[in-house]
């Protein structure tokens, strides 16, 4: 690799892993905000220019390292910067000036962290961005700072502690069993190791945090609402994903048949579409429905993943599929969660336009013929055909399908009318404007004209035949029938909680508590005044921490984040 490209391999990642410095520096405010948008631009290009194939040595590192785009991270990394770049562009109307500063160091770290894990190739290097990228992400959700962003992250923080720990353990014995420090490694290591299934557990559970399994999912409803609205389009279009990566590089997909595995992790993915689903259609709030949208759809996904760990001839084009769907869905989502921040036009033409701009992102998730989701939809439905698979309930993956469809336009149903419930007239920053126009127009244009270079998969085809439209359409008639029938009949949807069973978690513990608490067997519960003097302590330190972190979190936070980064490396 010649010295320029190498530059430029390592500009896309350091560009926004230096611009906290310049959000730190006082009284250049302006070119803070305005340059947003331009940290992606160096790795967009790079995957647009560069092609595939290519490596990067980094010897200078103390366990050296090694930077690669191949035809897999290739699909990932244009989702990543295209939905980076439009958010940058929606985030400079967006943030106060007040909250800039803060903003943009959290925004640019874990901009370099997730950037990072897409380029590394190595398990130090992928550890030490996937660290990165999750904990620089909390600065985000809590970014508000208000009391539901705060209890938010702290349910963040503490799945991604669990993530990380699972996910770390997973890398090293992976690494131990193939005496090697390289991801490319590691699946045929764990397929053939007798730990395998310890290793792939932990592989599941510690990607599938961030790609919301359930009983995995906790943080997704609760964090996407309170976090800003730019933010929400990453964290739900592109961090996510980040899992979904995880997955398909560590997990032995071709190099073994793992039936039980396969149809464990497809029950997991099905729960997660239509549970997702069903919990989603009864959020009040926008953003909460598109959260549990980003659920069901990743359990969508999810049910990819087991078939490819079930049959391993499959798994190459799967691999295709996979990364396929998952630029269509990162695109259409984050389009709609940018539109979630706009307000309604005054003129009627103005509110029709919007809406129409809304909606198509939207139907496209759901399929509708001559969008990205038509394409997905279908090479999902060839990539999962029944005939062409011979483990354990394959027949059920069609109807799964299926009941996906019309779960997905149930809750693009639902997301438009919360819309319409809560967006209120006013003006549009113009920026924010442009950034939601440019992810629509990424979603519903620019996908045509990527480039393609995936194993299996061909350059797709805007238009279907006859018989894959009707299948694509019946599913999205039989959804609008059921909503149409439930607003004519007056049926209003029960109200769950976003968090649904967090919620409940934390009220058995509450009643746990009460309970241990007035037998007398809690704590200091018999004696009153040590029970006082306690809970005048623990104000007195949340007013010292909660000044402290006001005061001093943009400064420090910077150091933190990067000693993080730091000791990766030593892994």
């Amino acid at each position: 690799m010649s010295g320029m490209m190498t530059a430029w391999v390592l500009a896309a990642v350091l560009v926004p892993l230096g611009y906290p410095l310049l959000a730190l520096v006082p009284g250049m405010s302006g070119l803070r905000r305005y340059t947003l948008a331009l940290l992606p631009v160096p790795a967009l290009l790079l995957a647009l220019l560069s092609g595939h194939g290519w490596s990067l040595e980094l010897p200078w590192l103390i366990t050296g390292g090694l930077w690669q785009l191949d035809e897999l991270r290739r699909g990932f990394l244009l989702l990543t910067t295209l939905l980076w770049t439009t958010a940058g562009v929606y985030a400079a109307g967006y943030c106060s000036e007040q909250k800039l500063t803060r903003f943009g160091v959290f925004w640019g770290l874990t901009l370099a962290g997730n950037l990072g894990l897409i380029l590394a190739a190595d398990i130090a290097g992928f550890y030490s961005f996937f660290a990165l990228m999750t904990f620089a992400g909390y600065g985000l959700v809590v970014h508000d700072g208000n009391p539901e962003a705060m209890r938010a992250g702290r349910v963040y923080l503490v799945m991604a502690v669990l993530g990380e720990m699972a996910m770390l353990a997973a890398l090293m014995l992976a690494g131990n069993e193939a005496g090697s420090l390289l991801l490319a490694d590691l699946p045929a290591a764990i397929a053939a190791s007798d730990r395998r299934d310890l290793m792939i557990g932990l592989v599941l559970a510690g990607f599938g945090v961030k790609a919301g399994l359930p009983l995995l999912h906790f943080w997704l409803p609760l964090a996407h609402p309170v976090a800003p609205v730019p933010a929400s389009a990453v964290l739900s279009g592109a961090m996510i994903k980040a899992g979904l990566l995880g997955w398909l590089l560590l997990l032995p997909l071709g190099e073994a048949a793992l039936p039980g595995w396969g149809l464990l992790v497809m029950v997991a993915g099905a729960v997660a579409a239509l549970g997702a689903a069903a919990v989603g259609v009864c959020q009040r709030k926008p953003k909460a429905v598109l959260a549990y949208s980003s659920i069901s759809q990743m359990g969508l996904i999810t049910l990819m993943v087991g078939a490819a760990l079930a049959e391993p001839a499959r798994a190459p084009l799967l691999f295709a599929v996979i990364t396929l769907y998952a630029l269509h869905h990162g695109l259409a989502k984050g389009s709609l969660f940018l539109a979630a921040g706009l307000s309604l036009p005054r003129s009627p033409a103005g509110r029709a336009l919007l809406w129409l701009g809304i909606a198509l992102p939207g139907l496209s998730l759901a399929g509708l013929p001559f969008t990205s989701g038509a394409v997905s939809k279908l090479a999902m439905k060839h990539g999962l055909a029944p005939e062409t698979l011979t483990f354990t309930g394959a027949g059920y993956l069609a109807p799964l399908m299926t009941a996906g469809a019309v779960a997905t336009l149930l809750l693009v149903l639902r997301t438009l009318w919360t819309l319409r419930e809560t967006m209120a007239v006013g003006r549009i920053p113009r920026a924010m404007l442009l950034g939601w126009l440019l992810a629509s127009l990424c979603s519903l244009v620019l996908f045509w004209f990527l480039p393609w270079g995936l194993p299996g998969a061909q350059q797709p085809s805007w238009l279907p035949s006859l018989y894959d439209a009707w299948a694509l359409v019946w599913p999205l008639l039989l959804a609008a029938a059921l909503a149409l029938l439930v607003w004519r009949c007056g049926v209003g949807a029960p109200q769950i909680p976003a968090g649904d069973g967090l919620v409940l978690l934390e009220a058995m513990a509450r009643a746990l508590r009460r309970s241990v608490g007035s037998s007398g067997l809690w704590p200091f519960s018999r004696n009153r005044s040590c029970r006082l003097r306690g809970e005048a302590l623990n104000r007195s330190l949340g007013r010292v921490l909660s000044q402290w972190e006001s005061g001093y979190r943009e400064q420090l936070a910077f150091l933190l984040l990067l000693l993080i980064l730091t000791g990766g490396w030593l892994i």
